[in-house]
Order: C-alpha cells, then sequence, then structure tokens
C-alpha cells in the first residue's frame, strides 16, 4: 500500500523524518530509496554512505568492473560507482536528472508473450521477438526539442530543483529549489531568495531534457 507520505529511517539526521509525498513524484518521497551493495571480494567492512546514486549508474559501472572501454561517444547519464564503492568520493560528480513524460503505461502481458514463444518452440518454429510497444521504443515518432512536458528535477550535490509545468498547456512553468541537507522534507522553497542557483541549475537541466529527447529521436545510439 502506498501512502501520501512515506517515512525514511534517516540518513540525515539519525532521526525519522517524513519525506514529501510518494512512489510516482520526484520529491524525496518517490525518489529516495535505500540500496544494498554486498560484494565481499571488495567491500571488506560493512558501511554506509549518503552519497546519491541511481539506477542509471549500474552500466556505466559494469563496464568499469569488467574493464570494457566504449569506441563510442554517446554519453551516458550516469557515472561509475566503484569510486563510492572504495570510499574514494566525499560527494557526487555529476548531477541526477529526473523526468516523468506524461505517456501513459503499457501493458505487460508475460504470460501470452511466453505461452506464444513456448508454443513457436514447441512446433519447431523460430521464435518470436518481442515486438516494440511504445511510440518511443518504435521511433515512430518526433519528440519536440523545446518543450518538456512532465514534471522534472535536478539534483546536485544538496541542492534540489524542481521544474513543475503548469497544470494545462501553455501555463507557465514555475521552479522550487530545495536544500536537502537543510530541509530533507522539502518544505522550504529557496527558489526566491536564489535565484542565480536557480538559472544555472535550469540551465543544467535543460541541457539534459534536450539530450534525452534526443535519444527518444534516436539520435544517440550505441555502437
Amino acid at each position: 500500500m502506498v501512502h501520501e507520505r512515506q517515512w525514511a529511517a534517516g540518513a540525515f539526521t539519525g532521526q525519522q523524518r517524513r519525506l514529501a509525498r510518494a512512489k510516482g513524484s520526484l520529491w524525496e518521497g518517490g525518489v529516495r530509496v535505500p540500496a544494498i551493495i554486498e560484494w565481499p571480494g571488495r567491500i571488506r567492512q560493512p558501511r554506509t554512505t549518503s552519497i546519491p546514486a541511481v539506477t542509471s549508474d549500474i552500466f556505466p559501472t559494469l563496464l568499469e568492473v569488467a574493464n570494457v572501454r566504449r569506441k563510442s561517444a554517446v554519453p551516458l547519464d550516469g557515472v561509475s560507482l566503484l569510486p563510492l564503492i572504495d570510499g574514494q568520493w566525499r560527494e557526487r560528480p555529476q548531477p541526477i536528472g529526473f523526468w516523468v513524460h506524461p505517456t501513459g503505461g503499457i501493458r505487460t502481458p508475460s504470460a501470452e508473450l511466453l505461452e506464444a514463444q513456448l508454443a513457436d518452440q514447441s512446433n519447431g518454429s523460430r521464435v518470436s521477438a518481442i515486438p516494440a510497444r511504445t511510440e518511443a521504443s518504435r521511433m515512430q515518432v518526433k519528440f519536440a526539442t523545446n518543450e518538456f512536458p512532465g514534471p522534472s528535477s535536478w539534483l546536485d550535490g544538496d541542492w534540489k530543483l524542481h521544474r513543475l509545468p503548469g497544470s494545462r498547456r501553455g501555463d507557465a512553468v514555475t521552479f522550487e529549489l530545495y536544500n536537502l541537507q537543510d530541509d530533507p522534507t522539502e518544505a522550504k522553497d529557496l527558489a526566491a531568495a536564489d535565484p542565480q542557483r536557480v538559472e544555472r541549475m535550469h540551465a543544467e537541466l535543460t541541457a539534459w531534457l534536450r539530450s534525452v529527447v534526443g535519444s527518444l529521436n534516436g539520435e544517440e545510439v550505441l555502437r
């Protein structure tokens, strides 16, 4: 059951704090979750860290673990977590972007797909590939690069910027700024007090959003 607010054990102060909102949102109650890494050959003693990571970090981490060097110059959203695992980071070297695009969910008929593939195998036929089921995966549409529907956020160190589009098309986009070290519950908006930081973080977030759209439009392809 998802509650309107979630409790999280305090990586912030050692006490329990109520984080804003819940799963499905870009507020801390929706994006901040615990993670556990077990690697006895490399992590000799238990330890904890409050440095954030994201699922986009998994791919570059595995590349470094396997000592794989990419030939492609396509940028990756994440960074390798090996320095974090080895206790070398004091802070994350790269911000983290989040974006909730207003695209409806899709069915995941796993049982139907598996039954169809089993039937192909039983008949000696070549197993059918699972079809691409979204516009983005089929690359049949081009997404606009000058507008970014849906909320997004940019996490840079202790600072987090929310980009909040209006509820109706054409409404003005608004911004909220929080210092998560001082205010993990995102209760005190500092956007008006620090417009220069808002402007800088907004520019970085916009560049990242354009990169995401470029990937959706097939402009960035791994080789």
